[in-house]
C-alpha cells in the first residue's frame, strides 16, 4: 500500500494544494488534504477514495457513513464541518434571475396563496437577487400597494432593477385593468428614481403570464 509520505512532495495533496491551488486537486485529493493522516488500518488515500465513492453515489455524507469506513470522531468532525461550510458558502451566493421561468421558480411561496400577494425582487446590475420581499397581501380580489412602498429599499441596497410578481387566487392569468394601471405607475416611478421595472408576472399553479406595459 503506497502511503502519502512515499509520494514526491509535489504530488502530496497538501503540498500540491499550496503550490498549485485547490483547483489542481481532485475530489479525492481534497478529502485527503482535509484528513491529513489515515488510520492504523488504512492510509489516508484509501479513506479519501472511500469517502469520494460515497459522495458520488449518495450526494451526502452522514456520521454513520464515516463510522462504517473506520474514521474516528476527530476525522468525522473534520469532514462534516468542511462539507457544511461548503454548503453554507454556496447557499450564500447571490441568485440571478433573467427569464420568466426562473422568476416563477423563485415565487413558489405565493403561487398557492388564497390571497392576492405582491412580491418584489430587488436586483443589482448583474441581475443578482439582493432582496426578495412581500410588499402587500390582499383579499381574494386584490393586493393594494403604493410605488413608494416598493421602492423603499433603494436607499439600503445597490438596486438597479426590480421584478414584480403577484398571484391570482382565481387561477386566471389574464391581467385586470387595475393590474395594468398599477404596473405602469410603478414603471413610471422607477424611471424617475433611476430603477428599471424589468417584468411583472401574474402567477398561479397553472403557470405564469407577463403583463405588457
Amino acid at each position: 500500500m503506497r502511503k502519502i509520505k512515499s509520494l514526491p512532495i509535489s504530488l502530496r495533496p497538501r503540498e500540491k494544494l499550496l503550490k498549485y491551488g485547490p483547483d489542481a486537486l481532485t475530489t479525492q485529493e481534497l478529502i485527503a488534504a482535509i484528513l491529513v493522516t489515515g488510520t492504523k488500518s488504512e492510509s489516508v488515500s484509501i479513506l479519501a477514495k472511500k469517502i469520494t465513492k460515497i459522495l458520488k453515489h449518495h450526494q451526502e455524507l452522514s456520521k454513520k457513513d464515516l463510522e462504517k469506513i473506520g474514521l474516528g470522531k476527530s476525522k468525522i468532525a473534520q469532514i462534516l464541518a468542511s462539507l457544511e461550510l461548503s454548503k453554507r458558502l454556496k447557499d450564500d451566493q447571490p441568485t440571478s434571475i433573467t427569464t420568466p421561468e426562473q422568476i416563477y421558480a423563485q415565487s413558489q411561496e405565493i403561487i398557492n396563496s388564497g390571497k392576492e400577494t405582491l412580491l418584489c425582487f430587488y436586483l443589482n446590475a448583474r441581475g443578482e437577487i439582493l432582496k426578495k420581499e412581500i410588499i402587500a397581501v390582499g383579499s381574494v380580489n386584490g393586493a393594494n400597494a403604493l410605488p413608494r412602498e416598493i421602492y423603499s429599499y433603494i436607499k439600503e441596497l445597490p438596486i438597479t432593477d426590480i421584478i414584480l410578481v403577484h398571484n391570482h387566487p382565481s387561477g386566471i392569468l389574464e391581467p385586470s385593468k387595475t393590474d395594468i394601471v398599477f404596473t405602469k405607475r410603478v414603471d413610471l416611478a422607477g424611471k424617475i428614481l433611476g430603477i428599471n421595472l424589468l417584468d411583472h408576472l401574474i402567477v398561479s399553479p397553472k403557470g405564469w403570464k407577463q403583463i405588457k406595459f
